[in-house]
């Protein structure tokens, strides 16, 4: 009850309007943007948002493969696709508090494993008619990627078009309704119970489009809803459930609370010169603190071995700011900080520097 209490929370924020390497979680947005809650900075010209999907997924049962037609498996190129149906496992879940909590995350998902906003809800630029009109969804960047159902719900419609959303699924949550557009290829039918998780279909170009994305409206009463205060409530939520069971198994948290103020006060404690544009940094390989090597290594600066290339592993994250002193700022002799990142060749994205002042000129 809890779970639906909330998720009635989410449904109601919507009444308001509103790949390069991985080492990087980079997400770039239309020039002329306006806050929103995913929006966690922004400048004049260009403004980023992140969210990263965890690992957890759910579902739906299996089905045997000849019984489902052979559109749902190969894209409209006539590519075959490998659909790999992620089975949670969960392990030493010993007792009420831990599965009650693992249940609550089962049934919410992101739409997809990376949140990448390149065209906002609301009037722009039509990319066709080159004139103003309303765009009556969010687009989010991918390509051939996995599309999750964000609630449980029922497969209302499957349309299978080479115009406007092109292949789409319209999925049922109840007080709401969820068009997923523009896909390669569709993965359930027509009346079809899924769970949050389940795989409805793979990203991609199909119909009305200029380039591969998922297109994302959601609508209630015949009427569009701004789709970022939805999906950016369910990314909170599913950040807050994870944070609730790693406490529950481990018992341990942070020393502190990973945020930009913290992020600052501890640039300041290890000596770290130039921290506006070091904070832009962690913002930027980090999606906001929510990116894996974030969560799971303790990593805010993408910072490699120089051998091997792995991820370094960091306790905690204020390590990670200590490591960033020790490895990549001790270069530093003096001049343009900037031109001394892209001297010692700090990222591979030819835009990088361009991207992390941007962030910074908004902090």
């Amino acid at each position: 009850m809890e779970v639906k209490s909330l998720l009635f929370v989410g449904a109601a924020m919507l009444l308001s309007p509103c790949q390069m390497k991985a080492q990087f979680y980079t997400i770039m947005r239309e020039k002329e943007v306006q806050q929103d809650p995913l929006v966690e900075y922004k400048n004049a010209e260009e403004d980023y948002f992140y969210a990263y999907q965890d690992s957890v997924r759910v579902n739906e049962k299996s089905k045997d493969k000849s019984e489902i037609p052979t559109d749902f498996f190969t894209t409209t190129e006539g590519h075959e696709i490998s659909i790999e149906k992620d089975i949670p496992v969960f392990v030493n879940v010993k007792d009420s508090l831990l599965f009650g909590l693992i249940k609550e995350r089962m049934d919410v998902c992101l739409p997809l494993d990376f949140i990448s906003v390149t065209s906002r809800y609301g009037f722009r630029n039509d990319p066709f008619k080159k004139c103003s009109t309303f765009h009556d969804g969010i687009d989010l960047e991918c390509n051939m990627r996995h599309v999750y159902s964000m609630l449980p719900g029922i497969v209302k419609k499957v349309v299978y078009s080479k115009k406007g959303y092109g292949n789409r699924v319209i999925l049922d949550y109840g007080h709401i309704q969820c068009l997923y557009g523009h896909l390669a290829a569709i993965t359930v039918r027509e009346g079809d119970e899924v769970c949050a998780g389940t795989i409805v279909g793979i990203s991609g170009n199909t119909g009305k489009s200029t380039g591969s994305h998922l297109h994302i409206k959601i609508s209630a009463n015949g009427k569009s809803l701004n789709p970022a205060p939805f999906v950016a409530y369910l990314n909170n939520y599913i950040t807050g459930l994870r944070d609730k069971i790693a406490y529950v198994r481990f018992g341990t948290r942070p020393p502190k609370e990973l945020n930009i103020s913290n992020l600052y006060q501890a640039l300041d404690r290890y000596g770290v010169a130039f921290p506006k544009i070091v904070v832009a940094q962690a913002l930027l390989e980090t999606g906001y603190f929510t990116s894996n090597v974030c969560l799971n290594y303790n990593n805010l600066f993408g910072l490699r071995r120089p051998n091997e290339g792995s991820y370094y592993r960091f306790n905690n994250w204020e390590e990670s700011v200590k490591a960033y002193e020790d490895y990549v700022q001790y270069k530093y002799k003096g001049g343009d900080y900037f031109r001394f990142l892209q001297r010692i060749g700090y990222a591979e994205d030819p835009n990088y520097l361009y991207k992390v002042k941007s962030i910074s000129d908004s902090l």
